[in-house]
């Protein structure tokens, strides 16, 4: 029986066991922003890698009981590259209720050789424990409330906006060349503002379907999750407004020596996760991202992510730390042509 994800997304995340300690898989350049694997994909690798870990480990405290990733505190120190990977764990704590490895991600770099790409933190935590206990939820009410839907009560009619591409103000985004990992999603929100200054002060409100490929019917999994919560084109595009205001500001735009920077990059520096709620098992079909950027300094950038699925319970919450840089830099990862858009 094939996963909710797909087979190929099933794939895109194998993790083969080379030791007890050891495990191969492969990036596939599918899952790429230009020429470098996207950031969200890798980490679902790594979820996997976990998962498969302690399956499979003989000192487990969970005896070979299912468990479930709760938190990641992942570095990217180096940009990863289409290819095979060797993935490195390190116990770090084993506890009844959490445990707590150490991961590594490698690659082999022309005549440099091995290179650590990814290092983190991982907390697990077993499966049965996901449905323990109660449940209380503080204020997650989004703010600004995010655009209405064109039924009565301002709800989404998701049925139309599949077939329709379009419900009220939620339209779908066309997929961008450039960004390869785009294909396998459908995603869905309010086209962006014509001004720069508009597009900075946009909140970014997204909803999303799985399609790996482009055609395969897919649901959302807890390893793709990993993947949406660092997919978000328009946010991007807001990221591209704020480094487009930043140049305007310490240049005169009557120098036509001068030209507005981009297309632009935004590597991921630093990305924690909590995952709040697993998805069940057969899967999710839509899920809901507000995405928050509160400043651009240095050439650097934050940005906050909150999923919910479509009761409004909140799945997971991320942040991180990206770089915005010309995408040039991606280029040298590889010889594919330079995008045509002017942002990603």
């Amino acid at each position: 029986m094939s996963p909710p994800h797909s087979e190929l997304f099933e794939e895109a995340i194998k993790v083969t066991p080379l030791t007890s300690h050891t495990y191969s898989a492969h990036l596939h350049k599918d899952w790429c922003i230009g020429n470098v694997p996207h950031g969200g994909y890798t980490a679902a690798i790594l979820y996997r890698l976990a998962t498969t870990h302690f399956a499979r480990s003989d000192v487990s405290p969970y005896r070979s009981k299912p468990v479930l990733p709760i938190s990641f505190q992942l570095t990217f120190v180096r940009a990863t590259q289409v290819g095979p990977a060797t993935l490195s764990v390190e116990e770090i704590k084993f506890g009844a209720r959490t445990s707590t490895i150490q991961v590594t991600l490698s690659q082999d770099a022309a005549s440099k050789g091995p290179q650590t790409k990814v290092v983190g933190y991982i907390t697990v935590s077993p499966a049965e424990a996901d449905q323990e206990g109660p449940v209380v939820s503080g204020n997650s009410t989004l703010q600004p409330i995010p655009p209405p839907g064109s039924k009565p009560d301002g709800g989404i009619d998701f049925g139309t906006l599949a077939e329709q591409g379009r419900d009220g103000p939620w339209t779908r985004f066309p997929t961008i060349p450039a960004m390869a990992v785009s294909q396998h999603t459908e995603l869905f929100g309010a086209l962006p503002p014509s001004t720069v200054q508009e597009r900075i002060n946009t909140t970014v409100d997204q909803w999303a379907r799985l399609r790996p490929g482009g055609q395969i019917p897919a649901r959302w999994t807890n390893e793709a999750v990993m993947c949406l919560l660092d997919l978000f084109p328009m946010a991007l595009d807001r990221l591209g407004a704020m480094a487009t205001s930043a140049w305007a500001s310490t240049h005169d735009p009557k120098d036509k020596q001068s030209r507005p920077p981009g297309p632009f990059w935004f590597p991921t520096v630093a990305f924690n996760v909590d995952l709040k709620k697993s998805i069940p098992a057969e899967g999710a079909a839509w899920l809901h991202s507000r995405v928050v950027t509160k400043s651009f300094r240095a050439g650097r950038a934050d940005l906050s992510v909150e999923i919910f699925d479509q009761h409004g319970e909140l799945v997971a919450i991320s942040s991180q730390v990206c770089m915005v840089v010309g995408y040039e830099r991606n280029l040298k990862n590889g010889k594919r042509a330079q995008p045509a858009q002017g942002k990603l």
